[in-house]
């Protein structure tokens, strides 16, 4: 637990939202003495300090307190998007006997003249947010907000945390820290982001981002039911809310103010090895040759830090690696990307070159007297760099220069939060720890103490690396991954769920760790498949990788001292199921990759909790949505051969199968086979699924033909495309749009792509689900094509021309076969 923590409220007394108030020398905003507009912004003179709301956009509001004469300079590392750039639509203000109302045209704000406390609802009355207790407060240095929860309100979000999905009924730490491994319910963990999405009964959703990087504590309704509460050891009284009403449109908003994620290379979606560590270079080479050999897909091979000359960041141990250019090389020429390992600590060692210019650029964090912070860490004795000054960050990023001039083509930055070692070796959860909370910090030409800049540290190193890569290797999208983050972390580089564990409770955590990464703006995520610690079995493994093959990130990963945990490990059954799914995951690469550019383009995630198709499923976390259209239901149990799997609304088709199921209200639950070798998987009806022929590195060769499994029903499906790196391209969308006609008994197939766009396809092979009638005609614009008829109301064609419009009709058609 951290040294100091704000004081809990204990005292019962009087108030507006409840029988509680906090005791002296908490002290609310009290009650309000005047008010003014000025454009976008209501300002409020209150007893113990201002209160300003600012409208961004019309479902957007930002709240400030200060207990200062005036407002501080808004700064924040996490905000994307500037004022200027938003809408910021005119409130009216209207003054009544006990309350201010701030209107937008769907959203009120009722200001509470008696305590400041606010209540956002819609311009209907509906309640969205309210505050309780005592709303926003300040008590010795710290900082409070409190928010009403609902009675069957559920929240999300708020970064990584080792729990269910929904997160009410528990207290969460906001403050990054290095476990040394975890289990469900251990706090803190590798990151924390002071945002959330609560999702009413009603169906209404809203968000709220507080602005606060400092050590900070939100409890989720864990001592008051009816209560959320944020709490910060020093910093802005600051948050953002946006009032909805979906899921999609509060994210929409979060990730337009903190910044959607960059579209990473294509290769990144592949399957990635890693292990702590594969060396030497003979080793690697041998990693490699395997797959190839067995014909497993792979596209990345990661050197862990053991690569390093004594941990020394940016060196080669040249005995294990004498040629490591030679080694990428060729890794390069098979179809394997090189991702290495770099961590922020820099050993303090006068012959290391590293360590003697961070010296000589004053880049290193110092204590309040001046002297040079050391800790230890991996390589002993270090320094750390101050990545809130842009002087360091340029430091840092022309380091990568030689490793990228090797053609090392990402970076996986760890221990950052940052982690240090304790002086006695020892190394545990209890015993690691972090720099001091007063430790000084540049942050951008302001000071701040490492109070406030601990939860941005592991950010700005990614910003710091990816900046290095844009201008070292500007015709080529960066791979960059971070272990800490902050909100906006995804404007930088990708996450993974850190040092998991080899156990059942650890697959199903993969789920809902990653739901509400995706929840939290930080969408490409993984886990570590198979487990960092412990030994898996050949089941859990390839249960994993049948889950994985559907999460953003596919990478297996294990710690230094375990058995091989490679996909062939385990032998049969089990290397030939985990090749099938590993192919499946290249077959299903356009689908995904649309799915991370949708994400890239609006902010909504790549995979999405079942309740985003209803209320009823607010709960439910072993099952999940990939993109629009697959309802994912993996395997958690150890000897589970059948699962039970709860269907949204409408129609519902087996994807390997192609039998139909029907969802009607919502309230349909089936049960289905699972037997070891297949993954529980399932389309929406009127779906277009695009699947590309199976490779074993993602840029193997040039795909000619591209084969759609359409789903009966009406529907539309967007697929992106483009070179699969370097700049992104404004006419890469297309559209499929399948529309059933009952009456006429006929299908049609649209395939809506921009005009100019380049056809990138030789062929299609199209497969369509369903038919429940004969069929005479297949007709690719107007020309009809052979076709082959199958179980389920299956229609196959090979080999047919790229279209613009595909008809399947039944016989008697008039114009048939014209």
């Amino acid at each position: 637990m951290p040294k100091h923590r704000p004081i809990e409220p204990e005292d019962d007394t009087e108030s507006t939202y409840s029988a509680d108030v906090p005791p002296v020398p908490f002290v609310p905003l009290g009650h309000v003495q005047a008010h003014a507009v000025d454009g976008a912004t209501v300002t409020f003179r209150c007893a113990n300090g201002l209160l300003r709301l600012t409208a961004l956009a019309e479902d957007c509001f930002r709240v400030w307190a200060t207990q200062a004469p005036v407002f501080p300079e808004l700064f924040s590392y996490a905000v994307a998007k500037p004022d200027v750039e938003w809408d910021r639509p005119q409130p009216t203000a209207l003054d009544d006997r006990d309350q201010v109302t701030v209107e937008l045209r769907d959203v009120a704000c009722r200001v509470s003249k008696m305590d400041s406390g606010l209540t956002f609802e819609t311009a209907q009355g509906h309640p969205i947010c309210t505050d309780e207790f005592a709303g926003m407060a300040w008590q010795e240095g710290a900082l409070w907000l409190h928010k009403r929860l609902a009675p069957g309100e559920a929240v999300y979000g708020l970064g990584e945390h080792a729990c269910a999905l929904n997160l009410r009924g528990r207290r969460y730490v906001l403050w990054n820290q290095d476990p040394n491994s975890y289990n469900r319910g251990d706090e803190p963990i590798y990151f924390g982001i002071p945002f959330y999405v609560a999702l009413r009964e009603d169906g209404r959703a809203y968000g709220l981002f507080f602005d606060n990087t400092c050590r900070g504590y939100v409890d989720v309704g864990a001592e008051q039911p009816d209560r959320l509460t944020f709490s910060f050891e020093g910093g802005e009284l600051r948050y953002y809310l946006f009032t909805g009403p979906t899921v999609a449109d509060v994210l929409a908003r979060y990730t337009e103010l903190t910044g959607r994620m960059a579209l990473p290379p294509l290769w990144a979606l592949g399957y990635h090895q890693c292990r702590w560590s594969y060396y030497p270079e003979a080793r690697v080479r041998e990693i490699a040759a395997e797959f190839r050999k067995r014909r497993i897909p792979c596209d990345a091979i990661y050197l862990d830090i053991d690569y390093m000359d004594g941990f020394r960041c940016f060196t080669w141990d040249r005995e294990r690696f004498p040629d490591p250019a030679g080694m990428i090389r060729d890794l390069r020429a098979d179809g394997f990307r090189t991702v290495t390992m770099i961590d922020p600590a820099i050993k303090i060692d006068p012959d290391y070159a590293v360590y003697r210019s961070g010296v000589a650029q004053d880049v290193f964090l110092k204590h309040p007297d001046g002297a040079l912070y050391t800790g230890s860490v991996w390589a002993g004795p270090s320094h750390f760099p101050d990545f809130t000054s842009p002087k360091v960050r340029a430091w840092w990023a022309d380091l990568y220069a030689e490793l990228v001039g090797m053609g090392v083509a990402g970076f996986w930055n760890d221990m950052n939060e940052p982690t240090v070692f304790p002086e006695s070796g020892d190394v545990d959860a209890e015993s690691i720890h972090t720099l001091p909370d007063d430790v000084p910090h540049h942050w951008e030409g302001r000071g701040a103490t490492h109070l406030a800049a601990h939860n941005v540290y592991g950010m700005l190193m990614g910003r710091a690396t990816r900046e290095g890569l844009e201008r070292l290797r500007p015709d080529r999208r960066p791979f960059v991954i971070i272990r800490a983050a902050h909100a906006g972390a995804q404007r930088y580089a990708i996450s993974w769920t850190g040092d998991n564990m080899s156990t059942w409770d650890h697959v199903r955590l993969s789920i809902s760790m990653c739901l509400n990464l995706g929840l939290s703006g930080l969408s490409f995520t993984g886990p570590d498949i198979g487990g960092f610690g412990g030994v898996p079995d050949g089941e859990m493994v390839t249960r994993w990788i049948q889950l994985g093959a559907c999460l953003p990130f596919f990478r297996m990963h294990t710690m230094m001292g375990t058995p091989d945990q490679e996909p062939w490990s385990y032998g049969q059954p089990y290397e030939d199921i985990n090749r099938r799914y590993i192919a499946f995951r290249y077959e299903l690469l356009p689908y995904i990759y649309s799915a991370v550019a949708r994400c890239a383009r609006d902010g909504l995630p790549i995979v999405r909790p079942m309740f985003m198709h209803g209320t009823r499923f607010r709960n439910v976390d072993d099952q999940f949505m990939l993109g629009d259209h697959l309802l994912v239901a993996p395997v958690l149990e150890a000897g589970q051969r059948s699962r039970t799997v709860a269907l949204p609304k409408g129609l519902w088709y087996d994807f390997w199968t192609g039998q139909r199921f029907d969802g009607r209200d919502g309230s349909v639950e089936i049960i289905v086979p699972a037997p070891l070798d297949t993954l529980p998987l399932f389309v929406r009806a009127g779906a277009t699924i695009p699947l590309w022929p199976v490779m074993q590195y993602t840029d193997e060769r040039p795909v000619e033909t591209l084969r759609l499994c359409a789903f009966m029903g009406n529907g539309r499906a967007a697929l992106y495309e483009d070179e699969g790196d370097g700049p992104v391209r404004a006419d890469g969308w297309s559209a499929f749009d399948l529309r059933l006609d009952q009456d006429a008994k006929t299908l049609i197939l649209k395939w809506e792509r921009p005009p100019d766009a380049p056809l990138r396809y030789r062929q299609v092979d199209v497969e369509v689900f369903g038919l429940p009638w004969e069929v005479a005609d297949v007709l690719f614009d107007g020309e009809p094509a052979p076709f082959w008829i199958a179980d389920h109301g299956l229609v196959q064609v090979t080999g047919a021309p790229v279209f613009e419009t595909l008809r399947i009709q039944p016989p008697d058609m008039p114009g048939r076969g014209s």
